[in-house]
C-alpha cells in the first residue's frame, strides 16, 4: 500500500492591512460633532462678552472724553465742551469750533445724557457746575444685561459704577 503523507491543511497567513494616512467616515464624524459643540457654546458666550465689552467701551470712551476736555482746557487756556448730538459725543474747543474728538455710542447702549446737552470745561481745567448741574442725575449708560452710572467730578473724574 502506498502510503502518502499526511498534509496538513495549510494555511496562508497573510500580514495585517495597516491603515497608513487617512481617517475613517466614523473619526470625521466624531471631530465634526465635537467642533459643532464648541462653536455653539462659543456663539453662546460670545454674545454675552461683546454686550459688556460695548459697554465697558462706551464708559471707557466717556471717561477719556471728559478727561481730555479738562486737559484741553487747561493746556490751551480756552473753554472746551463735550456735547452728545444723536448717537455720538463731540468734544470741541469753543475758541475755534475745532473738534478734539468724536465717538459714537456702541449699538444697544443707552444713555441719560440727552441729545443736545453739553458738560463745559474750563481752564485751568475744571468742570462748569452750571452745566454739571444741568446734567441728568444719576447720568447712566445702559445695555440689555446692566445699567451703570457715572459720576462726573469738579476735575474732570469720571467714576463708574455697574448696577
Amino acid at each position: 500500500m502506498l502510503t502518502v503523507p499526511y498534509l496538513a491543511a495549510t494555511t496562508t497567513l497573510r500580514p495585517k492591512k495597516q491603515r497608513t494616512e487617512g481617517l475613517t467616515i466614523l473619526e470625521v464624524m466624531v471631530v465634526l460633532a465635537i467642533i459643532s459643540v464648541i462653536a455653539g457654546l462659543v456663539a453662546i458666550n460670545g454674545r454675552r462678552v461683546l454686550q459688556g465689552q460695548d459697554e465697558i467701551a462706551a464708559v471707557t470712551s466717556l471717561q477719556q472724553s471728559v478727561w481730555q476736555g479738562a486737559t484741553a482746557a487747561a493746556a490751551r487756556g480756552v473753554v472746551t465742551r463735550l456735547t452728545r448730538q444723536g448717537d455720538s459725543f463731540v468734544l470741541t474747543d469753543t475758541s475755534n469750533g475745532r473738534t478734539l474728538r468724536r465717538f459714537e455710542l456702541p449699538r444697544g447702549v443707552e444713555s441719560t445724557w440727552n441729545d443736545g446737552q453739553s458738560l463745559d470745561f474750563t481752564p485751568p481745567g475744571k468742570v462748569d457746575t452750571e452745566t454739571l448741574k444741568a446734567l441728568p442725575n444719576p447720568l447712566t449708560l445702559t445695555t440689555s444685561s446692566r445699567t451703570t452710572v457715572l459720576t462726573i467730578s469738579l476735575i474732570g473724574e469720571v467714576k463708574a459704577e455697574a448696577q
